[in-house]
């Protein structure tokens, strides 16, 4: 899991750090004589030209700024100077704000500069930093935010979660890919993805809220308001599951990806005896019927592929494509986009007991497969409720299909299963 979260965690911050950054409430204007107004000898002009000299493209508008806010005897210039200031979004004048509204002595100045001082928040709050300090400690962007119980709770949850699955693992065995000897082994398994899983929803959520924060502004379309119960319950949702992405997309790349694992080895789907040719399955060590065992290890299924959904879709798809069509255009991020969400599951790969070879058809497989999730992410207004369901249901379905051809090989009961 270390070596993964190394990888994305590049591919994050290549991602959140390419955010635009537009400074104006509004184009420039010519402002040719702003400079010459701002010295004028009646406060109503120089006021104007504080004004015009907020969307100054040019640097010493912030220099003139900064001596009305300080030195204007007119407690009017120094208000609209205040004003001025927060409209140009730029953090490092906050400072002139800070002492403005603690130390000027009209009191509608201060007013004005405070009033200025909060405008001038969201801007000091970079999307790119907010997801890059959740990247390195879940639920740190958060509190950078100023979210602090939430992102407590974040740090809280994912430590609970990566640690006692740790926990349980540790004593059994140290290859979470090869076989599963204990069913402590099992649930540690599914306790780490979704630690991992909520990690990666946590950049995520600091992502989005630094962009909601500051309302888009630069964005070419609005950030998804999608909660983390919204992700969660889509994939069960009828209105996400009546979309056409999930009955027409979901079978095609389930097929696609069923078809390549038949292919690449064939002898797994009749080497081992199937559901219809057992007569036990044992899950997390207790032994059911063929039927009972099959819902119990659907059930396994379900809450492992959940917060996989959740959690991948929110940080390729959330995150990384986001941006990357920020800098390279929709269908430029959609490709830059897949081929990560591809090279990142090269790790799956590499573990021990792993065929590396198989990488050589998985990783595009998965490739495509990303495409068809950034494709369904674009058409549905850059949502990811779809695309999270499609990827539960693929990763489900996959693993049911598996669980039939060889019920004893499972995460649950040997090992795990399912290349693709």
């Amino acid at each position: 899991m270390a070596s993964r979260l190394v990888i994305v965690g590049i591919a994050a911050m290549f991602g959140g750090c390419v955010a635009p950054y537009v400074p104006y409430d509004r184009k420039p204007v010519p402002t040719a004589d702003s400079f010459a107004r701002a010295a004028d000898p009646n406060p109503a002009v120089r006021a104007e030209a504080a004004a015009d000299l907020a969307v100054d493209p040019d640097p010493r508008a912030v220099q003139m700024l900064t001596v009305l806010l300080q030195r204007d005897i007119a407690p009017s210039v120094r208000a609209a100077a205040a004003t001025a200031i927060a409209t140009r979004r730029d953090p490092d004048l906050d400072d002139l704000l800070t002492a403005s509204a603690a130390t000027d002595p009209d009191q509608s100045v201060r007013a004005e500069a405070q009033s200025a001082h909060e405008k001038l928040y969201p801007w000091s709050k970079r999307p790119g930093t907010a997801a890059g300090l959740s990247l390195l400690c879940p639920g740190c962007g958060e509190i950078y935010l100023g979210n602090t119980g939430t992102g407590a709770a974040q740090i809280g949850v994912t430590a609970a979660l990566i640690v006692s699955g740790f926990e349980l693992v540790n004593g059994h065995t140290a290859n979470l890919s090869g076989p599963v000897d204990s069913a402590s082994t099992s649930v540690g398994f599914a306790l780490i993805e979704a630690g991992q899983n909520s990690w990666f929803y946590s950049i995520f959520d600091a992502y989005r809220d630094a962009r909601v924060l500051r309302g888009d502004a630069g964005y070419h379309h609005p950030m998804t308001h999608e909660t983390l119960a919204d992700l969660a319950s889509a994939p069960f949702r009828p209105s996400v599951l009546s979309s056409p992405w999930l009955w027409g997309g979901v079978p095609l790349t389930l097929a696609l990806g069923l078809g390549v694992t038949y292919l690449s080895d064939r002898s797994g789907f009749t080497a081992n005896p199937s559901i219809f040719h057992t007569r036990s399955i044992n899950v997390l060590g207790h032994n059911f019927g063929n039927g009972g065992g099959f819902a119990a290890g659907e059930g396994y299924y379900l809450s492992l592929f959940d917060p996989v959904g959740v959690g991948e879709e929110s940080l390729f798809r959330g995150v990384i494509q986001n941006e990357l069509d920020e800098r390279f255009g929709q269908w430029g991020g959609l490709a830059l986009g897949s081929a990560i969400f591809g090279a990142v599951h090269t790790l799956n790969f590499l573990a021990p007991g792993a065929d590396p070879k198989q990488a050589l058809i998985a990783v595009p497989v998965i490739a495509v497969l990303g495409s068809t999730l950034g494709l369904a992410f674009i058409k549905t207004g850059y949502h990811l409720e779809t695309s999270v369901a499609m990827h539960f249901w693929y990763d489900f379905l996959l693993s049911t299909a598996d669980f039939i051809v060889d019920p004893q090989h499972q995460p649950f009961v040997v090992q795990y299963g399912a290349a693709f």
